[in-house]
């Protein structure tokens, strides 16, 4: 019970460390913290310590979700990667729906976590997930500055993999663009 403690103390002083860059508010009543997703935002994610181990409650336009993290006692690196992984796939899975908001919201979640822990292949990640909502809301200077920021981010993550695929999306945006002028 004691190593619980020490993990779940060892989340909290890190959250609250890094607090204002990564827009997180403990609560009350536990171990337990929302990041902010924006104001007026109606989606929500919510870091929660239940039952020993760390879920992460996210409200969307798909409804809620509780992914499980890991257990109270992981390795603080081992949860913000999780957390990070959790957080992707959700932004991901939203990116094509009418209300793209919550993706948005959550891709600039990730970007932050991700500058906070010097993650670039997350940053990486977050960087062509914000190109694709740029393109989508025909904003091509902030898609070809995202597609960029993801090619050199994948570069700094030596994932060799997602900066060719990053190079593609930014080859493409003119394409891109055109597309969804019609």
């Amino acid at each position: 019970m004691e190593q619980a403690a020490y993990g779940a103390r060892a989340v909290e002083d890190w959250m609250s460390q890094h607090s204002a860059e990564i827009g997180w508010r403990p609560l009350s009543g536990g171990h337990s913290g929302a990041f902010d997703l924006g104001p007026d935002s109606s989606h929500a994610a919510v870091l929660q310590h239940v039952d020993d181990e760390w879920c992460l409650q996210l409200d969307t336009a798909k409804g809620r979700s509780l992914p499980v993290l890991g257990p109270v006692d992981s390795p603080l690196e081992v949860l913000l990667d999780a957390l990070m992984f959790a957080i992707y796939m959700r932004a991901t899975a939203e990116v094509d729906r009418a209300d793209r908001t919550a993706s948005a919201q959550l891709s600039l979640l990730l970007h932050r976590l991700a500058e906070a822990t010097n993650d670039a292949r997350y940053g990486g990640r977050a960087s062509l997930l914000l190109a694709g909502h740029a393109v989508k809301d025909d904003h091509p200077v902030e898609a070809r500055s995202r597609a960029e920021d993801a090619i050199r981010l994948f570069g700094i993550a030596r994932d060799l993999t997602a900066q060719e695929t990053a190079r593609t999306v930014l080859a493409d945006l003119p394409r891109l663009m055109s597309r969804q002028e019609r």
